[in-house]
């Protein structure tokens, strides 16, 4: 049985954590009271308890050495996440981060030791809170997850079995260019929705085709610049794929505005508009986005 140990509990670590907990010891780190109960919904189901245990950082000392560290904070929050749980990593724990956007790996990794392998999830499982205590499991999805240092990438295949309780699990060589293939959707999906305050779905309607094909122009040039294969075409192929898939879902993007929450934005235009500036590339319309997310406190 793998000890784990899941940052954050907002819906997907939620949604990990019923996961994994089925076959593996899991704790997931929180801010909140760890008496209560977190439930697991799936439409019409009865709620099922989350068979894991809910940890403080001041219980972190008194807990096993975990195998497996999986961070699912969002991209602003990873390094200090990281830096309050470094203290408590075992010589050869192995990471894995999972959040929208880019930014954070590169700085991550000078910070780990070399038996310390550190790998990337991106998943298209699709999930919410409706209590600070519930999530709610709104659409299937697959996860891919691929090694992002050396340790990782030479072995990339050693992580499947201890994750194997993820659905649709898909372990990868060449996560740098998934990850920039999701950064993409990301990228025509989430401001817009936050912006307006309507469902992924309502994208799809005309008035913001000119925008959204703008937005990707803009990230695929980066993307090539990059040396990543990502053609226009396919870009907007997977988000309107996504919008029709996630028609009815709000993004996190918009969900954070709503609750006047701090968003993922910097990870998201904010790196396609400095990389931009790294490749001598203009983004005007990632600026814009960037711009007015910033300036936005609420949709509400």
């Amino acid at each position: 049985m793998t000890n784990i140990l899941i940052v954050g509990d907002g819906a997907i670590g939620l949604l990990l954590s019923h996961f994994l907990s089925h076959k593996n010891n899991v704790h997931v780190l929180t801010r909140k009271p760890t008496c209560n109960t977190r439930f697991y919904s799936r439409k019409n189901a009865p709620s099922d308890n989350i068979n894991a245990r809910f940890i403080n950082l001041s219980d972190l000392a008194q807990q096993p050495s975990y195998d497996v560290v999986i961070f699912t904070v969002k991209a602003f929050q990873v390094q200090d996440a990281f830096s309050q749980v470094k203290p408590y990593l075992a010589a050869n724990s192995i990471l894995v981060v999972s959040h929208n956007g880019m930014g954070n790996i590169e700085e991550l990794i000078p910070q780990l030791n070399t038996q310390q392998a550190l790998y990337f999830l991106t998943t298209s499982m699709a999930g919410f809170k409706s209590t600070q205590y519930i999530v709610q499991h709104t659409g299937e999805g697959q996860s891919v997850i691929g090694g992002c240092n050396k340790l990782a990438a030479k072995n990339p295949q050693f992580i499947s079995p201890l994750l194997q309780a993820i659905p649709n699990l898909k372990v990868v060589n060449n996560i740098e260019q998934l990850r920039f293939e999701k950064l993409l959707v990301n990228v025509a999906i989430n401001p817009l929705t936050a912006l307006h305050n309507i469902k992924n779905g309502q994208l799809r309607a005309p008035a913001f085709s000119a925008t959204i094909m703008s937005l990707l122009y803009e990230g695929c040039r980066v993307a090539n610049a990059k040396g990543l294969n990502i053609a226009l075409a396919d870009a907007l192929n997977n988000a309107y794929t996504v919008m029709a898939l996630t028609a009815e879902n709000y993004s996190s993007m918009q969900q954070d505005i709503a609750n006047n929450r701090p968003t993922e934005i910097m990870a998201i235009c904010g790196y396609i508009s400095e990389q931009g500036k790294r490749y001598n590339i203009k983004t005007p319309t990632n600026n814009e986005l960037l711009a007015k997310i910033q300036a936005k406190k609420s949709v509400v």
